[in-house]
């Protein structure tokens, strides 16, 4: 049978598989691959759970459950790298969890990592922990070590695609919604193409990806990086601007701190850049948290007006940056 390239369809019997191969691996899931798929049905590409060793240690497996290759590439390009890094010197493997062992079945792939005692900042868009202050020159930190990673390091990685940032049909649905001013839209847009080239150019920097709240665990002293699956090539504002997007539930002197702690690390030639690429960045990711429903009333309420500031401050970075 032939693998699509995308679509929600699960690996055949998958459920079975992963049972199967966490028997075989003596590991005690915290959530059985069953309970998973009767939760999460084929809404998740892939499958964790916080697993106990017959010697009682604490570590957590994955295993792909989407049957197509987006899914199969993502899972073999974060063993990919997790395998590298193990044998690298990079500094910025302490804070991410090693991989202990994998595996690249006939029909699926699975590895098992270590578990650091802490807990995830949130989820994606959801903040859950209160984030202390004394956080941000740790993240600001790392986010630095990420981009000391050669964009060599896996061969063959992916590029983001610098047109994706005008993004026409997302533009186009909320200035007809009435969610943003055409206007607006068309000026952010034409801004946009107008520094294309330079975006082109500066689209060399090896990034996370998928900076968001859940993939940041912390002990409130300590932070650890997971799920690097979506690791390219981009600017080197991305990975900041993704974590402050998927802030919007923090307090502002938190994200501000975080900006300017990154700027203030920056030589003055990149802070001009970043002058141009943190709003390029930011407003692309409002585009998808913008439009998002939040359960209680007041959470949405907060949600769009925070996201409808970003594009509103994108011509005035001082602004911006103060959200």
């Amino acid at each position: 049978m032939r693998i699509p390239k995308t679509g929600n369809i699960l690996i055949p019997k998958i459920g079975e598989k992963i049972e199967k191969k966490l028997k075989d691996l003596e590991l005690k899931p915290e959530i059985s691959p069953k309970e998973f798929l009767r939760r999460h049905k084929a809404g998740k590409h892939r499958y964790f759970s916080a697993c106990q060793t017959k010697d009682g240690k604490k570590v957590g497996f994955y295993s792909r459950l989407h049957f197509n290759l987006d899914a199969k590439n993502k899972f073999n390009r974060e063993i990919n790298f997790l395998l590298r890094l193990k044998k690298s010197k990079l500094k910025i493997k302490k804070i991410v969890p090693q991989i202990i062992n994998y595996g690249i079945e006939k029909d699926f792939e699975w590895f098992v990592r270590e578990f650091p005692r802490g807990k995830p900042l949130g989820f994606s868009r959801n903040l859950f922990q209160k984030v202390n202050l004394k956080l941000v020159p740790k993240i600001v930190k790392i986010i630095f070590e990420i981009q000391k990673i050669p964009p060599n390091f896996l061969p063959k990685i992916e590029s983001f695609k610098v047109e994706n940032y005008l993004a026409r049909n997302v533009y186009s649905e909320l200035v007809k919604e009435g969610i943003l001013r055409k206007d607006l839209a068309d000026s952010i847009q034409n801004f946009i193409k107008k520094n294309s080239n330079f975006l082109e150019k500066e689209n060399r920097c090896f990034c996370h990806g998928d900076l968001n709240l859940g993939n940041i665990i912390s002990n409130g002293k300590e932070i650890w990086l997971i799920d690097w699956e979506l690791i390219h090539l981009n600017n080197f504002a991305y990975d900041i601007g993704y974590l402050w997007s998927h802030l919007w539930q923090a307090k502002r002197s938190f994200r501000q701190n975080l900006v300017l702690v990154f700027m203030k690390k920056l030589k003055r030639e990149r802070v001009e850049k970043f002058k141009i690429l943190f709003p390029t960045v930011t407003s692309f990711l409002a585009l998808g948290g913008i439009k998002f429903k939040e359960k209680k009333v007041l959470d949405a309420k907060k949600r769009k007006f925070f996201y409808s500031q970003v594009f509103e401050n994108f011509f005035n970075f001082e602004k911006l940056i103060k959200l």
